[in-house]
């Protein structure tokens, strides 16, 4: 099994879990395609027609943000100001928008 999913028995499936490959019937047939938001109804069915187990695609933990690597990459992009130049007064507040937003920091309204 890859780190992508994992088999969820279908009485721990919660609403909102999203199938990450074809769900397939005994014949082969596709009963859900890859992609679907299980749904409290769609749950039913599955226990409905004896189906024990389903692929969920695992839900990647939020990392905070390399703050260098966004800083470096900021750098490059905004290489033609001088973010020191006061007439370039533009340039400086739109990096600092993009670094605030890039670093997930809060911003006083």
């Amino acid at each position: 099994m890859s780190d992508d999913h994992a088999m969820v028995p279908v009485t721990q499936i919660e609403p909102g879990m999203v199938l990450s490959d074809e769900l397939l019937d005994n014949n082969g047939l596709v009963l859900l395609a890859k992609g679907a938001v299980l749904s409290e109804a769609t749950i039913a069915s599955l226990q409905r027609h004896h189906i024990e187990a389903v692929p969920v695609a695992r839900v990647e933990a939020h990392r905070a943000p390399d703050e260098q690597a966004v800083v470096a990459r900021l750098d490059h992009l905004f290489r033609q100001h001088d973010l020191d130049d006061d007439h370039d007064w533009a340039a400086k507040l739109l990096r600092r928008y993009v670094e605030d937003y890039r670093l997930e920091r809060q911003v006083a309204p």
